[in-house]
């Protein structure tokens, strides 16, 4: 069992913060690129040089690092199985690689959960979580219209987006929370950051309006600074839960609204109300997953 207690001591919060430095130099990023190769070389090297010196366990202050390249690893596999399966099926393999990834955080979930007493609470909000992603998706039957194409299209991108970008990574962190117990919220909490992410220059709006300017240089180091720095650097120094999950949610929401506020205004107007109205849920879904991670990671490690 871990033995590391809340609130950090300082070395060992800076330590966990790490990962986060390296997002907001711009290292860590989905844009595969030269600068995304070495970032992901830096945080292996940081992950098995932990594993080493914590005699070859994995110590909490790592964790961060671990869902970074977890998310990483997954996006490449799906990646891999997509692109596979269209060749042999000759199509597009969204819903085959969206069974696969369903498949596997039910079986996440049962392996983790078995034998364990669940608060009705917990279901709810993964219900909650999920029909939030739904709802961001409602747009496309006000910007396509109201058709079966366009149902299935909601249903499939919906369903995809939630399991590999919030319910996958909280399932993944409840095996770490068996032996980390809350502190397990840093994997999820690099997971999160690899999906959310995405966001950050959606159709490349964002850098063909303020590429090159100083005020874009901010931009891109100000949100993982707070999403990766900030927020987890507050959960593991604050004294007591209520401030400490408090905290990490407030930073975390201020960091989601900021960008895309950003996203949106880059659009010059251009961006119809029913998107705008659709970072609402997007928001919701995010933290209640985090709240979620909080909520059930806190007693896993006892049980």
């Amino acid at each position: 069992m871990s033995q590391d207690e809340l609130p950090y001591p300082w070395n060992k919060a800076l330590l966990s913060i790490s990962p986060g430095l390296l997002a907001a130099a711009g290292l860590v990023s989905a844009d595969f690129s030269s600068r995304m190769l070495s970032g992901t070389l830096l945080l292996a090297a940081f992950l098995i040089s932990a594993y080493w010196w914590n005699r070859r366990q994995l110590p909490a202050w790592s964790l961060m690092a671990a869902g970074m390249l977890a998310s990483i690893g997954i996006t490449m596999a799906t990646g891999v199985i997509g692109g596979l399966a269209a060749i042999l099926a000759d199509g597009s393999a969204r819903g085959l690689v969206l069974l696969v990834l369903l498949a596997a955080w039910v079986v996440l979930l049962w392996t983790s959960l078995r034998g364990r007493r669940v608060s009705p609470l917990v279901w709810i909000l993964l219900a909650v979580i999920v029909l939030c992603q739904l709802a961001v998706r409602l747009k496309y039957f006000v910007l396509f219209g109201i058709s079966w194409p366009v149902a299935g299209q909601w249903l499939n991108i919906s369903l995809y987006a939630v399991v590999i970008a919030l319910l996958l990574p909280f399932a993944l962190g409840m095996l770490l929370a068996t032996r980390h117990g809350r502190l397990a919220t840093l994997f999820v909490v690099g997971m999160l950051y690899m999906s959310f992410q995405l966001l950050v220059d959606v159709n490349h709006k964002v850098s063909d309006q303020m590429g090159g300017t100083i005020g874009f240089t901010v931009y891109q180091i100000v949100i993982p600074l707070f999403f990766t720095v900030a927020a987890p650097l507050w959960f593991v120094r604050a004294r007591s839960w209520r401030s400490r999950v408090s905290g990490m949610l407030a930073l975390e929401g201020l960091t989601i609204i900021l960008d895309l506020v950003v996203v949106g205004l880059s659009y010059d107007g251009a961006l119809p109300a029913i998107i705008w109205i659709s970072f609402i849920p997007y928001t919701i879904s995010v933290l209640l997953t985090l709240g979620l991670t909080t909520l059930l990671y806190k007693d896993m490690q006892s049980a």
